[in-house]
């Protein structure tokens, strides 16, 4: 979900887009209804199982059909890609149509949703994704598109800016966080993440999402690390560029309880920034038994406070 490798014009060009969705809305109040947007797109939401051989064998039927009109061997070309790629979710721009996995737990399902409709509004989405094969599968080209329907996610579900306003009035911690997460409706992954990066850019403050260091289950996943995300505000990549996610991952073993659900740790420790300094960070872990997210964020540097909002 990351936003970093998504374009300054580009980022303003999508937050426009969402800017009109809620406006022609009524700039409603959070959570934001997703099937009002869909309605007011034209969006037709349908739900499929990727593991369905006759349903696969019926959208290879309507995409061929679909695919005589616009590109010949497109409709071969979705479903071959849903089937490599083990897609959760996809969007069909001839039909308007968004398909979505029903065995992607429900969870997962609202982030989704605004994904694939940011695919729907982003004017240069439609042309890579129905573009030539070797300009849409490439994986650089596939990894901006992808942070780009994230960030376009974010700005919808969060409602732009309204999100940091709120969240800055509540303390920066994981308490913040669950209740943020009831008033938008969103999942504690999804809000833990807009904290950080969104609640205040000026603030250095870290997230790292990992498996637990005690019960590898809690939190695995495919990678060879034992962390899989680590999102930064913009004032921590630069003051603290030189902290890697195995520097975090260590301390949070250091200092990790044993419980595999609910909060695993709330600790201080030192790291330094990138000219040498030493800060001492406040550090808090939570489980929610699918993954093992820690939050943190300097107190004070050689014992001078820093400023915490």
């Amino acid at each position: 979900m990351s936003e970093e490798l998504v374009g300054e014009p580009e980022k303003r060009e999508i937050r426009a887009h969402v800017q009109r969705i809620l406006r022609d809305l009524g700039n409603p109040e959070p959570p934001l209804n997703l099937a009002d947007v869909r309605s007011l797109l034209s969006l037709d939401l349908q739900y499929y199982r990727s593991t369905d051989p006759a349903l696969i064998a019926e959208l290879t039927h309507r995409f061929n059909l679909l695919a005589c009109k616009t590109i010949p061997g497109l409709g071969r070309h979705l479903v071959s890609a849903l089937a490599k790629s083990k897609l959760c979710a996809f969007w069909v721009p001839e039909s308007a149509r968004i398909l979505l996995d029903q065995d992607v737990p429900q969870a997962k399902h609202r982030w989704i949703e605004a994904h694939e409709i940011t695919h729907s509004v982003t004017p240069w989405h439609k042309d890579f994704l129905l573009g030539d094969d070797k300009q849409t599968l490439d994986p650089a080209c596939h990894a901006i598109l992808e942070a780009e329907a994230n960030y376009g996610a974010g700005r919808l579900l969060f409602l732009q800016d309204r999100f940091a306003a709120d969240a800055l009035d509540l303390s920066l911690d994981f308490e913040s966080v669950r209740q943020l997460a009831d008033r938008y409706a969103n999942s504690i992954v999804s809000t833990f993440w807009r904290t950080v990066e969104e609640r205040n850019p000026g603030q250095a403050v870290f997230g790292l999402i990992s498996v637990h260091p005690h019960h590898a289950d809690v939190g695995a996943h495919d990678g060879a690390d034992p962390w899989r995300y680590f999102i930064r505000s913009a004032l921590f990549r630069t003051q603290f560029a030189n902290i890697l996610p195995a520097d975090v991952f260590g301390l949070v073993a250091r200092h990790a309880s044993w419980r595999r659900t609910g909060p695993i740790l709330l600790a201080d420790d030192i790291l330094p920034d990138a000219t040498g300094k030493i800060f001492e960070f406040r550090f808090e872990s939570f489980s929610n038994k699918y993954a093992l997210l820690t939050l943190g964020f300097p107190l004070r540097a050689r014992g001078v406070a820093v400023a915490v909002t």
